[in-house]
């Protein structure tokens, strides 16, 4: 079976297809019928039989198994280097207040970053008096080397967003990566914006922390989240919360027994949210099964069409392009007619519009160049 084939097939399993040209995974990804269907099935268990203790704790089973298929997904060491929480910003917490700040460190972050990586530091600013460094983006791209040249002997952060959600900027996180562990920086990446569409590998990339929610590219639904933990930096991040789940058996635990677990688990305070795992099992699987490099490869494929496409259509621009080291999932489109969100959605399209001149374009592996066809047509 060819390589764009086996996408055409996993259309088939998004309902939402059926109604609209769905271009707006950075907002919201799209829900396929298989998760949708391992929600359902977990509720209805509840509703009809309840939930006794050994259900309970299958629960935790069933994510440990899940730990494993996202460690696969991002190259991890195992799944204990995997935690869950609420939300990508939730679990970003438990790298900035981790890693023991104090007022002669500075942190180093950029200007379109999304605010779930600057509030943080902001906050940690307030009570600490660190130093926040701010690298300047222009026309979208941010050069690397103005982060390098602000490092220092002081400097004990730099985080990323993987690919911007602003302007669809990918940035080369092997190379900052790299940097960090040669001068001891820490290295905070937020793939919120990546993961499920463009491949990571979290060791060869030399990534200490990386967050990601799961309602966008990952297709789950909102309040899931999961972050990878090196097991060097498990080792050192200092514990600011705690619950009954933190400790090594979180099932047999005795009250002031606190023995603490040596995973990322540690971070992870009680309940998980089981329902969301359940949906998120399937598309972390089928991810792994469709292979990251064939997916990243078929996005990218996508978001050149579009360029192609844009550059042969009269009015219409590339607000942000990207050569094909930091092209990404992530497309804005400019149109010097005009763009209202009703004109657009007459047509039957998902999109996000920013102002009443450029637009977002979310591209997945559920989407094809039909879609950008049609796009095209409606912008003309």
């Amino acid at each position: 079976m060819g390589l764009f084939n086996k996408f055409d097939i996993e259309r088939t399993n998004y309902p939402v297809l059926k109604k609209y040209t769905y271009l707006d995974t950075s907002t919201t990804g799209a829900i396929p019928q298989y998760a949708y269907d391992a929600i359902c099935r977990y509720l209805s268990d509840r509703v009809e039989y309840g939930m006794d203790i050994d259900f309970y704790h299958l629960q935790w089973e069933y994510a440990d198994i899940l730990r494993e298929d996202i460690a696969k997904m991002l190259g991890a060491e195992s799944g204990k280097n995997i935690a869950f929480g609420q939300n990508s910003s939730t679990l970003f917490n438990i790298f900035c207040n981790g890693i023991n700040l104090t007022s002669d460190d500075n942190v180093i972050i950029y200007d379109t970053a999304f605010p779930a990586m600057t509030y943080q530091w902001i906050n940690i600013k307030s009570r600490t008096g660190i130093t926040i460094k701010i690298a300047k983006t222009h026309n979208g791209i941010l050069d690397i080397n103005d982060i390098f040249n602000m490092a220092d002997k002081k400097t004990k952060a730099i985080t990323i967003c993987h690919v911007d959600s602003s302007t669809g900027y990918r940035h080369d996180i092997k190379k900052i990566g790299d940097f960090c562990r040669k001068n001891n920086i820490y290295f905070g990446v937020d793939a919120t914006q990546s993961c499920g569409a463009v491949k990571i590998d979290v060791k060869d990339m030399n990534i200490d922390f990386l967050t990601t929610s799961t309602y966008k590219w990952l297709q789950c639904v909102q309040g899931v989240a999961f972050a990878y933990i090196s097991p060097e930096l498990i080792k050192k991040l200092s514990q600011s919360n705690m619950g009954w789940a933190n400790v090594s058996d979180r099932i047999n635990g005795e009250p002031f027994e606190m023995v603490m677990s040596d995973t990322a688990c540690r971070f992870e305070n009680g309940g998980l949210p089981a329902p969301g795992l359940y949906g998120l099992s399937e598309t972390i699987r089928t991810y792994n099964r469709l292979g990251g490099e064939d997916i990243q490869n078929y996005i990218f494929s996508l978001s050149k069409y579009l360029y192609e496409k844009v550059s042969q259509t009269d009015n219409l621009y590339i607000v942000y392009p990207y050569d094909k080291e930091h092209i990404s999932n992530i497309v804005f489109v400019g149109s010097k007619n005009g763009i209202t969100d009703e004109r657009i959605k007459n047509f039957g399209i998902r999109i996000k519009t920013s102002g009443n001149d450029k637009l977002r374009v979310g591209i997945h592996y559920y989407n094809n160049k039909s879609d950008i066809d049609k796009l095209i047509s409606c912008l003309s």
